[in-house]
């Protein structure tokens, strides 16, 4: 397989303060008339950052999103652009939002496309494809697209008013970037690429980072305090997560993490979590898969502290049939990207990992469930 590199937007900048200049930096551009997608509670907090922009002599045609990246919502926003004769499209909102406002600039010649997050869940506002759902949130895959985006702007402030949940999956979404794609990257015909080795460095990056400060970053946006680690984060988790696949292409986009995740979407149980607490759950299976107990265990703290999924109990599918588990674990090693990827799943590997996996969660959660209890009645005996 040939090594395709996208990298990201063709400006970007992380600053506070940085909307404050969004008017100057569209005229220069050359642009008169901009479609805005934007979300709900999202463009509430939004707009004071955006008021200079919003009463300057650029023309605004305001678009509320549907709240699903689908075919038809791209296609939506597109005959939008063209119908207002717009110069540009802006999105405002998070990842599905922004895929689906890259789709459609994508799809009108000579259109610009100019995101801005509100969130950082996921590396969406980075990479120059969109991950495509069904209007009832089923996974289809995922789009590239001919185009990057021309202006990627973060606030750091508006992304600290996000909800915290949004900020948590998007830590443990950055984290699989390097379970994902070690396996892959570090076979030894690998190790002559210049891309990969830098896709491999980012991956590496984005484990270290958000091992040494994700928990930090956490609190930071809990106590609502703006700190260079919250910083980090944030562009570690929108920007470098986003230069993994970028540079590694499908050796290094997604494997069995993600593949999990996206096979995961079609029991309903499941959409009330976010795309990074169930690829939190997809890292687990793929570590056990490779049999990787040990880092297993490492994480198991870290997901405790953040209250990430471990087990398929804890996505409320404890009660999957054994010819449902199966099922979903034939359609993970299907999936096009662990396919692409070369990564060396078998359905019957999975299923034992998901069996085991299960088991091994609940022995672990028990055990430290008896020590607490243990700690606590001697605690109570010293009072």
């Amino acid at each position: 397989m040939s090594l395709v590199v996208r990298t990201g937007p063709q400006e970007y900048e992380c600053s506070a303060g940085v909307l404050d200049a969004l008017s100057e930096r569209v005229k220069e551009r050359g642009i008169q008339k901009v479609v805005i997608v934007h979300g709900t509670t999202s463009w509430k907090v939004a707009q004071p950052y955006l008021s200079a922009f919003l009463e300057s002599e650029i023309e605004i045609e305001l678009s509320a999103f549907n709240g699903e990246c689908t075919y038809e919502e791209v296609e939506r926003i597109a005959e939008l652009a063209v119908q207002v004769e717009a110069d540009a499209i802006i999105g405002v909102g998070g990842g599905k939002l922004l895929d689906t406002v890259k789709y459609s600039a994508d799809k009108v010649q000579g259109i610009y496309s100019i995101l801005i997050p509100t969130l950082a869940s996921n590396c969406a506002p980075w990479t120059p494809l969109s991950v495509m759902y069904s209007a009832d949130g089923v996974c289809l895959g995922y789009d590239f697209h001919k185009e990057q985006v021309g202006l990627l702007l973060i606030e750091p402030k508006l992304v600290l008013d996000s909800p915290v949940n949004y900020f948590i999956a998007g830590v443990a979404d950055t984290l699989a970037k390097w379970y994902e794609s070690d396996l892959i990257l570090s076979q030894p015909e690998h190790q002559t690429d210049a891309f990969l080795m830098m896709a491999r460095s980012a991956a590496l990056h984005c484990r270290d980072n958000i091992v040494q400060h994700g928990q930090q970053a956490v609190a930071d946006i809990q106590s609502q305090t703006l700190t260079p680690a919250f910083i980090q984060i944030v562009e570690t988790i929108i920007s470098i997560s986003g230069l993994v696949g970028g540079l590694g292409d499908a050796y290094a986009r997604t494997t069995v993490g993600h593949a999990v995740h996206d096979k995961l979407t079609v029991f309903p149980e499941t959409h009330d979590y976010l795309h990074g607490e169930k690829v939190a759950y997809g890292v687990l299976v793929q570590l056990a898969v490779e049999n990787k107990w040990s880092e297993i265990d490492q994480l198991f703290t870290f997901y405790n502290a953040l209250n990430l999924p471990k087990s398929l109990a804890d996505l409320k599918l404890s009660g999957l049939t054994a010819d449902q588990v199966e099922q979903f674990a034939g359609k993970v090693v299907q999936d096009d990207a662990v396919v692409k990827s070369g990564y060396p799943a078998t359905q019957n590997g999975l299923v034992q990992a998901i069996v085991e996996l299960e088991d091994y969660i609940e022995k672990k959660t028990e055990k430290l469930r008896l020590r607490d209890e243990k700690w606590a009645i001697l605690q109570s005996r010293k009072c």
